[in-house]
């Protein structure tokens, strides 16, 4: 303690009050006394132990040379090493309550920043900011039109050129050189909006916070050229909500849609998009620090608001609807985060499904409720196909037999990474009638690029749906499958309560794939096995930048 500057003198003692005068209203008419001299304002007396603290904190060199976890244990002392070891806030006090803007900084910043360094070198595309946001882009003139269309309800980004715009300008510019792989796509600049929303007055700790968010989170990822964990992430949205929500399942797969066609804006987003800004912010509270999870169960708790009304809906509405119910959402952020956490998602669960992204057969997860516990059990089942039955073929003009579903083409298709050969799927799939592209709405879709509002060419979609079912009903009549009871078919179950893990983002796999319907073993080329690669290739990237 021998550094710094000295300590503040103590206060010298307070005068003792004057008595007041006596006599009441014969007092108060004699002749006033002599002016006193007046005492000096009272100080309080620091105490010398905290004068020492605040010396020692004060200078910076403890809480820089302190650990995350040696710094929450500082803050748990006593109040004044609360104060004085940092205004953030550990992640218990994130996770439950909103901590307003200028705490909510401090504890974004902690877990975005917390021992990493991001590499700068002058010259290249690792430049510091201001030189980056100061170069010209080939992205320029696109980032320069979504900024004008970015978060319009908000005041910072409402007046066009103004600080708000031009600040977001700058940073999606030296994220697109920064990160010259990628370049710029659309959706960071909500990513971006929303960390300039929390650093207002620091452009370059924003610029620091998206590129460590979207490396430590590997939220890169969604963005590379063919979007390869993308297809994997719109997949495994499309298993937890036939476990979870099969009413809202059934209603998609009758209107002839899936999570590609309203939830890819959440995943690439976080739900800025969609979502007012504060509900946004709370739920990245949880995210930074459990993870995907939170993701997937806010997803959930927004499509059980439209359980009940989604399957009486014509197709034409229902698509509308999609497109907009989550910005109309009736939940305020708590309400909606204590939903999501009812959806007992865990990164077990993600990562058995990750795994099975690359099986042959087809997946179901399956999930058991215990109502007297409240334990919740899952399994990821591979689904054996149904032997050709030898009943009689039924008349095709029988009208109290149920149409059969139709056959759903994915943007994203599993079939071009199973086999072993590690292949990206394609972003767009075949229109021309083949197998794999029957049932789709999308070439039906109209879409104003004014207003963003779309409609379907209902005739013609209803035509083509009938004669698709026409079709299949001639010719082997609708196809079932039935998940297998035997257990190699249940590679990973499990009875965990996911609530457990609230403040933890660690994942587990599955050690291997279960046998093929034809009793072949599978190969293990994606899924977690893909995700690890991905992960140790940010883990170099973070090391390089």
């Amino acid at each position: 303690l021998s550094h710094g500057p000295p300590l503040p003198p103590r206060a010298p003692p307070r005068a003792p009050p004057r008595a007041p005068p006596q006599g009441g209203a014969m007092a108060a008419a004699s002749p006033p006394a002599a002016a006193a001299p007046v005492a000096p304002a009272l100080v309080p007396e620091v105490p010398i132990a905290t004068r020492a603290w605040e010396r020692l904190f004060g200078t910076g060199s403890v809480t820089h040379c302190l650990s995350n976890s040696e710094a929450r244990r500082c803050r748990g002392v006593c109040r004044d090493w609360r104060r004085l070891a940092g205004a953030g806030a550990c992640e218990e006090e994130l996770w439950n309550s909103d901590l307003g803007p200028t705490r909510r900084g401090a504890a974004w910043k902690h877990l975005l920043l917390g021992g990493i360094t991001l590499r700068q070198k002058a010259g290249t595309h690792q430049d510091y900011y201001e030189k980056l946001c100061e170069k010209e882009s080939e992205y320029d003139s696109v980032i320069r039109r979504d900024v004008n269309r970015t978060l319009p309800q908000e005041e910072r980004f409402r007046e066009k050129n103004g600080e708000g715009q031009l600040a977001l300008f700058r940073l999606l510019r030296a994220l697109a050189i920064r990160l010259c792989d990628i370049g710029y796509c659309q959706s960071l600049n909500f990513i971006v909006a929303t960390l300039i929303g929390i650093f207002p007055e620091d452009e370059a700790l924003a610029f620091q916070c998206a590129l460590a968010l979207l490396l430590r989170y590997s939220l890169v990822d969604l963005y590379r050229p063919k979007f390869a964990k993308l297809g994997v992430v719109v997949w495994q949205f499309d298993r937890i909500v036939e476990g979870f929500l099969p009413k809202v399942h059934t209603a998609l797969v009758r209107h002839g849609v899936n999570s590609e066609y309203y939830a890819i804006q959440w995943f690439l987003t976080l739900f800025a998009s969609d979502l007012s800004q504060p509900i946004v912010r709370r739920i990245w509270d949880r995210f930074l620090v459990a993870g995907w999870r939170i993701v997937v169960q806010v997803g959930l708790a927004l499509l059980y608001t439209i359980q009940d009304t989604l399957p009486g809906m014509e197709t034409c509405n229902a698509l509308m609807h999609l497109r907009k119910f989550a910005k109309s959402c009736p939940y305020d952020a708590e309400q909606l985060l204590n939903a999501a956490a009812s959806f007992k998602v865990s990164h077990r669960m993600l990562s058995a499904l990750e795994a099975a992204y690359n099986w042959e057969d087809d997946v179901q997860l399956l999930v058991i409720k215990d109502l007297n516990s409240g334990q919740v059990h899952w399994a990821v089942q591979a689904l054996k196909p149904e032997p050709p039955s030898s009943a009689p073929r039924r008349d095709c003009g029988d009208e109290d037999e149920e149409e059969p579903p139709i056959e759903m083409p994915r943007a994203f298709s599993r079939r071009d990474s199973q086999g072993g050969g590690g292949q990206e799927p394609d972003l767009g799939g075949p229109l021309d009638g083949t197998d794999e592209a029957r049932g789709t709405v999308l070439p039906f879709l109209i879409r104003n690029l004014d207003t963003g509002d779309e409609t379907v060419l209902n005739e013609a979609w209803s035509q083509y749906t009938e004669d698709i079912s026409r079709r299949a009903k001639a010719s082997a009549g609708p196809l079932q499958a039935t998940p297998s009871a035997s257990p190699e078919r249940m590679p990973a179950v499990s009875g965990e309560d996911s609530s457990s893990e609230a403040g933890r983002s660690g994942r587990t796999g599955i050690s291997q794939s279960p046998p093929s319907a034809s009793g072949q073993p599978q190969q293990a080329g994606g899924g977690s096995y893909w995700m690890q690669s991905v992960q140790r290739q940010a883990v170099r990237r973070l090391g390089q930048v």
